[in-house]
């Protein structure tokens, strides 16, 4: 059985994976819409309202995402003997999302230029307290990717058709914030009416409620500091009252994180399974793996199709966003990595407090990045510093993970395999150019160029083992 649980979990992984491309795939069908809708100005205000919404949530969460799915992966699923524990942890959340929510309005109000109205503010300051309830760690620990998979579909739904139907010009952006409202709602009430029969077992207990606060504090401390260096950039912009090229900036950065949530998404499926089994090293060398082959030829097609890329999901109105999203491509490559190092390698032996001490780090690299080269290269510059501060992180992780992982002769072999994603990339998109195709064709035809002479390099030329292996490995499990 040990051996059984140990393997890569397809399973999991498709419906985590399905989950996430839904919350890929209908924003993606939105995106264009929306921009398109609101344009410049009005997806400026979405960008610095979402970026103070990040900062709040992670505050509010206080670690809890983490730390209750490390608590709940150790025991076995459907034990009840956490129950109280799991509502002193949505406790704290609540107590939390009030304080960090009362921050927020004080710093909205306060701020020398106004970005929107008084009732955006407000409807952002409720969805900054209900977002809390959404529970995902609570089902992941659980493994209910099913339950998580038909929520989103259904609620991501319900989402797109609303915008479609009620937002039809900038002034319905405060439309499109109330339907956002309900969505969060509607995501709350379903997770309180799925773990309905957990709330029989409260029973308020001070004791544990102080021993959560100490364990949960320096989860807190990483979740804050890990979105406030990732999010630090689109403050400093919003306080320049340059809206409209917040929004182009809001655009290449939506897209970039939109597909990284993939990577996360798998990531947590590995935490879960290396917590509930022994750690297994071969588990974590075919998640890395994985993430490799995944990550940096996507990265690759992004940074040299980025304005086809732009034309097709914007439009003309964002072309000065095609060089922040070259920038930002390169998050694909460095994110996913570092990312595997944090959670499946030193969150799962326990360094959380080393963590924080990364993250603080690289909150202060970012803070000084953006403070010197935003005056120099604005949104350009902001981009650049969040690349730098990733890389920082990424190198760190790597540093630290030596005494429980270390890269060995396979993967360096696989980066080199998968690097020449680059060069590939770069000829199908001048084969495209040269065809002077629409942004549509070129982006179809690129693909389709790329995977080809890709997947010929892997399969034929390197008879890549990994992807071979992991052939069989599908078909097993298919089957």
């Amino acid at each position: 059985m040990a051996d059984n649980r140990n393997r890569i979990p397809f399973r999991q992984l498709l419906l985590q994976y399905s989950n996430t491309a839904l919350n890929i795939i209908f924003p993606l069908i939105l995106f264009p819409y929306m921009t398109r809708t609101l344009g410049p100005t009005g997806y400026g205000v979405i960008g610095f309202y979402e970026s103070l919404m990040l900062v709040v949530n992670v505050w509010a969460a206080f670690g809890v995402n983490y730390y209750g799915l490390r608590l709940l992966s150790k025991s076995a699923i459907g034990d009840t003997d956490n129950s109280n524990t799991v509502l002193h942890l949505l406790l704290i959340n609540t107590i939390m999302a009030i304080s960090g929510v009362l921050v927020y309005l004080i710093y909205v109000f306060n701020k020398p230029i106004p970005v929107s109205g008084f009732e955006i503010t407000l409807l952002y300051a409720f969805i900054m307290v209900i977002y809390m309830y959404h529970l995902d760690w609570y089902f992941q620990s659980q493994e209910k990717y099913r339950f998580l998979l038909q929520r989103t579909f259904f609620l991501r739904l319900f989402v797109l058709v609303s915008a479609l139907f009620f937002v039809r010009k900038p002034e319905h952006l405060i439309y499109y914030i109330i339907i956002s409202t309900l969505n969060y709602t509607l995501i709350a009430s379903s997770a309180f009416w799925q773990m309905r029969d957990v709330f029989s077992h409260w029973r308020w207990d001070p004791a544990l409620f102080r021993r959560l606060f100490v364990a949960l504090f320096p989860f807190a401390l990483l979740g804050v500091l890990s979105s406030l260096y990732f999010t630090v950039d689109t403050i400093l912009l919003a306080r320049t009252g340059n809206i409209t090229a917040l929004g182009h900036y809001t655009v290449a950065a939506k897209m970039v994180r939109l597909g990284l949530n993939v990577f996360i998404a798998a990531s947590i499926v590995f935490f879960v399974r290396l917590f509930r089994t022994s750690v297994d090293k071969r588990l974590q060398t075919d998640s890395m793996l994985m993430t490799l082959h995944l990550s940096i030829p996507i990265g690759a097609m992004l940074f040299f199709f980025a304005e086809p890329v732009i034309l097709f999901i914007s439009g003309e109105s964002y072309l000065p966003a095609i060089t922040i999203l070259r920038i930002f491509s390169i998050l694909w490559v460095i994110v996913p990595l570092h990312d595997f190092f944090n959670i499946q390698v030193l969150m799962v032996h326990h360094r959380e407090k080393l963590l924080v001490r990364i993250y603080l780090a690289a909150t202060v690299i970012s803070l000084i990045l953006n403070l010197l080269l935003i005056p120099v290269w604005f949104t350009e510059g902001a981009a650049t510093a969040v690349v730098i501060s990733e890389t920082f992180v990424l190198l760190a992780a790597i540093w630290f993970s030596r005494p429980y992982f270390r890269m060995n002769a396979q993967m360096a072999r696989e980066i080199i395999y998968c690097a020449t994603a680059y060069p590939v990339a770069l000829l199908a998109w001048k084969l495209t150019t040269v065809m002077e195709m629409g942004a549509l064709w070129q982006l179809l035809g690129g693909t389709i160029v790329f995977l080809a002479g890709y997947l010929f390099l892997q399969v034929v030329i390197f008879r890549n083992a990994f992807l071979l292996r992991m052939q069989l490995a599908v078909k097993g499990a298919i089957s």
